[in-house]
This record gives C-alpha cells, sequence and structure tokens, in this order.
C-alpha cells in the first residue's frame, strides 16, 4: 500500500505514517484486577530504569504473567495487531488476516512530577501503550501528562512554515481503556505528569515473524 494521500489534483500528502488510537469496549470488566496485580507487582519487583523518570517500570516479563486479565490485554493487543496488518493490503474482514508475532510487555506507575524522556524501541517492529488508570490531571499545566508522538521526518524541524504543520508532535491524552499502537522507531515520550492518584500503563514492544498480511514483503 502508498501511505500518500491526495488532497487535490495535484498535491497529495506524502510519507504518511499509520498510528492506531484505541478506546478498548468494555475495558472496565477487567481493569480493577489488572490494575491490582500491577500494584502487587510493584511491592516485589524493584523495577528498572530505562526512559522513565520516576515512577516505577516493572522488570519486562509481564506478556507471561499467566492471569486471565494479562490474556485478555493480549487479546486486546492481538486485534490492533490484526487491524494494523490489514491496513497494508486494504483488507476488510479480519477474518482472512493472519500475523505471527513474537512480544515483550512492562507495566508502569507514575505519580506527580514524573514523565518518559524521548525514545525509540529498536529491533521492534510496533510498540503499543494502554492505559488502564490515569490520575487526576491538575489544571493549568501545558501538556499535562500527555503521550507525545513526535514528526519522524528529522529535516522537518529546519522548517518555520507553522501552517504547514512541519516538525510537530501528535499529542494523545491518556485516559482508562486507551489503547496507542504506532511504529516502534517512531521517537515518543510523556510530559511529566501533574496531579493526583496514580498513572498506571502497559506497554508493549512486537516483532512481527510471518503470517498473512504481515508487511514483511
Amino acid at each position: 500500500m502508498d501511505f500518500s494521500f491526495p488532497i487535490t489534483p495535484d498535491i497529495s500528502i506524502a510519507f504518511a505514517t499509520p498510528v492506531l488510537v484505541r478506546s478498548i469496549p468494555n475495558f472496565e470488566a477487567v481493569n480493577t484486577s489488572l490494575i491490582e496485580q500491577v500494584l502487587a507487582a510493584r511491592e516485589k519487583d524493584g523495577g528498572v530504569s530505562v526512559s522513565n523518570r520516576g515512577g516505577w517500570q516493572s522488570s519486562p516479563t509481564l506478556w507471561n504473567w499467566e492471569t486471565p486479565e494479562i490474556e485478555t490485554f493480549k487479546g486486546w493487543v492481538h486485534n490492533c495487531m490484526l487491524r494494523m496488518a490489514a491496513l497494508s493490503t486494504q483488507e476488510t474482514d479480519l477474518g482472512n488476516v493472519d500475523i505471527e508475532y513474537i512480544a515483550g510487555a512492562w507495566a508502569n506507575v507514575n505519580h506527580h512530577g514524573h514523565y518518559n524522556d524521548g525514545h525509540v524501541h529498536p529491533d521492534c517492529d510496533w510498540s503499543c501503550v494502554y492505559y488502564a488508570q490515569s490520575g487526576e490531571p491538575e489544571p493549568g499545566w501545558d501538556r499535562n501528562g500527555k503521550f507525545d508522538l513526535r514528526d519522524p521526518r528529522i529535516m522537518a524541524q529546519a522548517s518555520k512554515l507553522a501552517g504547514y504543520g512541519f516538525s510537530r508532535s501528535l499529542l494523545i491524552d491518556p485516559e482508562p481503556g486507551k489503547m496507542i499502537l504506532f511504529p516502534s522507531w517512531m521517537e515518543h515520550s510523556v510530559h511529566p505528569f501533574y496531579g493526583t492518584g496514580e498513572r498506571i500503563s502497559i506497554a508493549a514492544n512486537i516483532k512481527v515473524t510471518g503470517g498473512r498480511h504481515a508487511g514483511l514483503g
């Protein structure tokens, strides 16, 4: 599929990058137990420091937690992967799509003032983040806790033509039940969260290994 889109007879939007943002239906049925499992893991796991500045990030073993709620989460991710795989051939029936992959996942718990530096995920194809709990943001803070996907066209930073939106961010508000899937090579970050309560998310990295419509060739 050619990811360019004509907007007039002689002008197209080129180099488009697919990003999936989905509100998971009926997420409430599993969220309470999912949050309890993450918080219980925090008591046993000292956590790691990667891009996170403050807060707690679990060891990257969550994909292998053997609980019904994690299996449900993996099903959400799989459905998003099928949707993205179908895009490359414009397949409309996900029953005709088959994709194989390996994945790893981890949990994040953040409080007031915590954030994530800009980074990418090497040696992966797709990355996703699911928000189980968003906390209560305080008003008056610019980009408070927003998930930030950076324009991947590095040289666009040289342009000052603001009206064209060059070198901008795609800013996404974290909300319970929201899933974001994007190419792992896209630089992303999380702006500092100012507010009360705990912001809890689950992230995953995915390496495609095969399947119909997998986009491997």
